[in-house]
């Protein structure tokens, strides 16, 4: 992905979120470029997360973002190639594969 697109995709998302977008999206840089968390409090000592620490619980509390909206992007990034797919399969049929293995 291309600087310029990347910085285009971050504009997007922070659109679709609903309230305290700044908050939360320093939130969600800090949850990506943490490595080991024992709390959810541990994100504000992140260098990305420049708020206090109380404002962590405040973004996830008072965002609400457009769900549908923000899977779209998601999904638009993604190459056609490159897209999962998600399927439910019943236990009873992944317990009989594992058992033929």
């Amino acid at each position: 992905m291309k600087f310029e697109e990347l910085q285009q995709f971050r504009q997007l998302a922070y659109q679709c979120l609903g309230n305290a977008k700044d908050a939360t999206f320093e939130l969600a840089d800090a949850v990506m470029t943490t490595r080991h968390v024992s709390c959810l409090g541990d994100f504000a000592l992140s260098p990305l997360f420049q708020r206090q620490w109380s404002s962590a619980y405040e973004a996830l509390q008072d965002c609400r973002p457009d769900r549908d909206r923000l899977m779209q992007l998601y999904i638009q990034q993604m190459s056609l190639e490159e897209r999962p797919v998600l399927a439910f399969l019943p236990y009873s049929m992944v317990e009989a594969s594992c058992a033929d293995a």
